[in-house]
């Protein structure tokens, strides 16, 4: 297992997605360090509270980051899985004595591993700008890490499954893009604005039929979220109030993104074992 993540690693690099990767996150870790440094947002924190300052611009950078970071990960690795299935790969890893299960589960840890590393460097250095600068070190944001990583880990999920039945790069980035940015966040949102317009019963079972099948990334970054600003988070339902512009996010959110994800790649895992290369 340990050879196939570490293969994952090499193939990140000789695609230099690594080093792009890096030099991406590097850039904006020296944007926040400029920022911070300037003197208006010095007079900002200087007249507010410092922790609700802190608070806020970690709140903030994760409202308007979130979903392009899971998205850019995901474009990142979606060729791992395609890579693996090209002729002469796939020969050599299934004529060694290691199981279909173990080879499909090794890539895509690869893949997670990939991505948490990513993300210790990038938010732990934004972490250590803000905390440094303010004098309020504010672990609870550190959580953010583990919740993204997660994040990115369910929708990877998809990038195997159709990875595995299409060898399509493009395929898993196009599908990720349309639940990331269009389905999940309309899904999010029915209860508190498309039903309000939408009062067939029949319309509305099937869009909270989808909410429920369907992952919910955007729904774990309001949980982590709710979580910096100790704010109640529900354990069966996200409520949303369009005109307060507020919402309360729910623990089954994640918990049916994750059974969605055990699902897909389970299902991946029997169609990898069954498939003759």
């Amino acid at each position: 297992m340990l050879t196939i993540i570490k293969n994952t690693f090499r193939e990140a690099l000789a695609k230099k997605i690594f080093i792009g990767y890096y030099i991406f996150y590097a850039i904006v870790v020296i944007l926040m360090l400029f920022a911070v440094n300037l003197d208006t947002v010095e007079g900002v924190i200087s007249m507010t509270d410092v922790k609700q300052s802190v608070n806020l611009v970690q709140k903030g950078f994760l409202d308007i980051s979130w979903a392009l970071i899971v998205f850019f990960s995901l474009v990142s690795t979606a060729s791992f899985i395609p890579s693996m299935l090209e002729k002469g790969t796939i020969d050599l890893l299934i004529s060694k004595p290691v199981s279909r299960f173990t080879i499909l589960l090794s890539k895509y840890l690869g893949a997670v591993l990939f991505m948490f590393l990513s993300m210790v460097f990038l938010l732990g250095s934004i972490w250590l700008i803000l905390s440094a600068k303010s004098g309020y070190w504010d672990f609870q944001f550190l959580i953010a890490i583990p919740l993204i990583t997660l994040a990115f880990a369910v929708m990877y999920s998809i990038n195997v499954f159709i990875g595995l039945t299409t060898q399509s790069t493009i395929i898993s980035i196009l599908v990720n893009f349309f639940l990331i940015f269009v389905l999940c966040p309309i899904l999010s949102i029915r209860e508190g604005l498309i039903f309000t317009f939408v009062k067939n019963t029949g319309v509305q079972f099937v869009f909270n039929f989808l909410y429920w099948v369907f992952p919910k990334p955007g729904e774990i970054k309001d949980i982590t979220s709710s979580i910096l600003v100790g704010k109640k988070i529900d354990f069966w339902s996200t409520s949303i109030n369009m005109e307060a512009g507020d919402f309360t996010a729910s623990w089954m959110a994640l918990i049916t993104s994750l059974i969605f994800c055990i699902a897909l790649f389970s299902y991946s895992t029997y169609y990898f074992s069954k498939k003759d290369y």
